[in-house]
């Protein structure tokens, strides 16, 4: 009798035991639900999904630091630091569209999705490129003020959870691929449950796939929310732009005529908005060579008897292919078999993997081997471009002091100019014609006006010219529109 009812005990404990099993199993979450339940949390701690939702407009007011990578004087170094400096940005989600704000000068920039928009310089104006369209589009996408209602909407894919420490303190980060298409570790704090950190990694040119941070810190109360009042940036993991607010407004009356675009620009920049191609202009400035000028950069090509040269490579692959075809339309069919850089800096040598994918050399300072030969060769997985598909092997050729190319009907001289802009830096000269190329030692852009920019660099190139003896009547420039040499010589008595 007793063991029958030990039996039976036995029976209904290992019963009860399965059962219990059997519930928790279905009550247990997956890491996918345990993503979204803290992200969820991060969303209450802001102030709730319904008040994140509800905002539609932003304005924030403070300063921003940017600093330029690639844009520094030396190759030793990645980044440009720029000074910090007053700073205004208005977002309005419902369009979307934004108007930045800079300087003491207030310098606008202006975005709209579906109209284009404009950035001011040197008291002119320019439309603006599809890169920019599509680069604002991407930090609207994650503007830490909405960026939790796109990633917990049902077109999101939150992949997991897992543990973490920053700064000391434990986190717990979520794996999730947002509207964007883009993967996001999410870092949120243990203890408040806000975000601390965004990591990812994004197509940017021309550095292919770029591993990218975005940092805040400094949450305070604006009405029913809580917004991080310091943001930090961070690309290949240095530091590129820091923001510090002073004052945060949600759904704010606009000013609307901030956000409008100059008559003289709407229909040009509504055009080049969403465009698959962006305009080169050829100009014949002497014979067999051609002047292409850009939207902001410019280059020139050269026709020998059996090949071309390119003098720049600049911006994005987008200005290549349109270059490449405006060459096809002026020279024909011979082979690109130089493309020959001024200097290292990414706006110059943006778009030189294009021309390498076309079999061009890539001529360059000694100084500059190292950052050329990482830009052509750095993987593009994210979007694989003209070179990744050409699997062509990347050809690089130095200069030190000078290079000249002839092939006995025409020559050009590639000289090192040494000067305070940039520590590996070559002019391109064509002694026949009397003109030289160069960029960011001297220009005037399109519908400049008033007192000229002469940075000391000027002065630079002006006395290497002088130096070798150089007869110049044409400068022709990496940015802005041609020039004549009495343009320089002028500016320069100017400053004295």
């Amino acid at each position: 009798m007793k063991y029958a009812e030990w039996n039976s005990r036995r029976f209904v404990l290992v019963f009860s035991l399965f059962l219990m099993v059997l519930f928790q199993g279905k009550c247990a979450q997956t890491p996918a639900e345990q993503g979204r339940q803290a992200l969820e949390q991060a969303a209450q701690a802001m102030g709730g999904l319904e008040a994140l939702g509800e905002i539609e407009n932003i304005n924030r007011e403070g300063t921003n630091q940017p600093s330029s990578l690639g844009q520094a004087r030396t190759t030793s170094e990645r980044l440009y630091v720029q000074p910090s400096r007053p700073y205004t940005q208005i977002i309005d989600f419902t369009i979307p569209r934004q108007v930045e704000i800079t300087g003491a000068a207030g310098t606008l920039r202006v975005t709209e999705w579906e109209k284009g928009g404009y950035r001011e310089s040197r008291r002119t104006v320019f439309p603006l490129e599809p890169r920019h369209l599509n680069g604002t589009r991407k930090e609207w996408d994650r503007d830490i003020a909405k960026f939790l209602v796109y990633v917990l909407a049902d077109e999101s894919t939150i992949a997991g959870i897992g543990q973490s420490e920053l700064e000391g303190r434990p986190h717990r980060v979520v794996s999730v691929t947002s509207l964007d298409g883009i993967l996001y570790q999410v870092y949120l704090d243990d203890s408040s449950h806000l975000i601390s950190k965004l990591e990812f990694t994004e197509d940017r040119n021309p550095y292919g796939d770029l591993a990218k941070e975005k940092l805040f810190s400094d949450y305070r109360e604006v009405g029913n929310l809580k917004l991080p009042f310091s943001e930090t940036t961070k690309e290949m993991g240095l530091v590129t732009q820091v923001r510090e607010w002073s004052s945060i407004a949600v759904n704010a009356e606009l000013q609307e005529d901030l956000f409008e675009i100059p008559s003289e620009l709407q229909e040009r920049a509504r055009s080049l908005a969403h465009a698959d191609t962006v305009p080169v202009i050829p100009t014949e400035i002497a014979e067999g060579v051609y002047f292409g000028e850009g939207l902001g950069t410019n280059s020139m090509w050269v026709e020998f008897e059996e090949f071309v040269l390119v003098a720049e490579g600049p911006n994005t692959e987008m200005q290549t292919l349109e270059a490449i075809h405006q060459i096809r339309e002026t020279v024909g069919n011979k082979p690109i078999r130089y493309l020959v850089t001024t200097h290292h800096h990414a706006d110059h040598v943006g778009g030189i993997r294009g021309f390498a994918a076309e079999g061009a050399t890539i001529v360059t300072h000694a100084n500059n081997e190292e950052v050329i030969r990482e830009i052509l060769t750095r993987p593009h997985t994210l979007n694989p471009d003209r070179l990744v598909q050409s699997q062509r092997e990347p050809q690089i050729e130095t200069v030190e002091n000078r290079k000249t190319i002839s092939d006995g009907t025409r020559t050009v001289e590639l000289v090192h100019i040494p000067n305070s802009h940039a520590d590996g830096y070559l002019a391109i000269y064509l002694p026949r014609e009397r003109l030289i190329f160069q960029s960011d030692m001297f220009e005037i852009l399109q519908g400049e006006t008033g007192q000229r920019v002469v940075r000391p660099e000027a002065r630079d190139f002006y006395d290497a010219v002088r130096k070798f003896r150089w007869r110049v009547d044409q400068i022709v420039p990496g940015h802005g529109r041609l020039l004549k040499w009495q343009e320089l010589v002028d500016a320069l008595g100017e400053i004295g």
